[in-house]
């Protein structure tokens, strides 16, 4: 007896939809669409060499997603940063990423901490640089290390869901003077709790870092997305 699920052939190329998807999403979450920014349909099409169809399916999708804000008789914008994002993302991570630290603290080798610090000390040495966009990707590893090591499918689930998210606000952390700074000795923080096997302290420091980060980001209440210039 045979099956039928009635679903559609998967397999083929990348849609123009799809290719237009993903790079206005990676401007998006890198910040060189940044918030409040108008998204031109003609625009956008002419710059990737499409057409307005499959731009404007992926704008739709977008806003789907949170990224993209259409406004009635106005046009569409890249969503702002609100202070009231900021900090669900961050409260959100705080107790997520305190869960999955407590959880990996017991399970990480003494190899895989010497990574992490080898990871510290290169992210130190390209702050030093003035690379701030692989001190960056340094210190993301840390929380990336952490997730996996934490060997949680569901709580893996969650935290990446909101990661695009998260990376979106991380770029716009990164333009804060000193914020990089502060994160590198966060990190060293987290990584000195892990190496006494100590979830409870690894767990604080993870919220202290989390809670710094939405403080530094933290606007007044009369403003809609953080000041990005400089």
């Amino acid at each position: 007896m045979s099956i039928s699920y009635q679903l559609d052939k998967v397999g083929g190329p990348v849609s123009l939809k799809d290719k237009a998807y993903s790079a206005i999403k990676d401007a998006i979450l890198s910040v060189k669409l940044k918030p409040g920014t108008p998204l031109v349909e003609t625009q956008l099409a002419a710059e990737l060499g499409i057409s307005k169809t499959p731009v404007r399916a992926a704008l739709e999708e977008l806003e789907r997603e949170g990224f993209v804000t259409r406004i009635l008789f106005k046009g569409t914008y890249v969503t702002e940063v609100t202070l009231k994002d900021l900090i669900e993302i961050f409260q959100l991570r705080a107790v997520l990423e305190g869960l999955a630290v407590r959880l990996a603290t017991p399970l990480f080798s003494l190899r895989e901490l010497d990574q992490i610090d080898h990871n510290l000390t290169a992210a130190e040495t390209a702050l030093a640089e003035g690379n701030l966009a692989h001190c960056s990707e340094l210190g993301k590893s840390l929380h990336d290390a952490i997730i996996d090591k934490a060997d949680s499918q569901r709580l893996t689930l969650i935290i990446r869901n909101l990661d695009d998210h998260v990376q979106r606000f991380r770029a716009i952390s990164d333009q804060i003077s000193g914020r990089l700074n502060k994160s590198v000795e966060e990190h060293r923080q987290v990584l000195e709790a892990l190496r006494r096997r100590d979830p409870d302290a690894a767990a604080q420091a993870m919220h202290d870092h989390l809670h710094s980060v939405l403080q530094d980001l933290s606007l007044p209440e009369d403003a809609s997305s953080p000041d990005v210039s400089g």
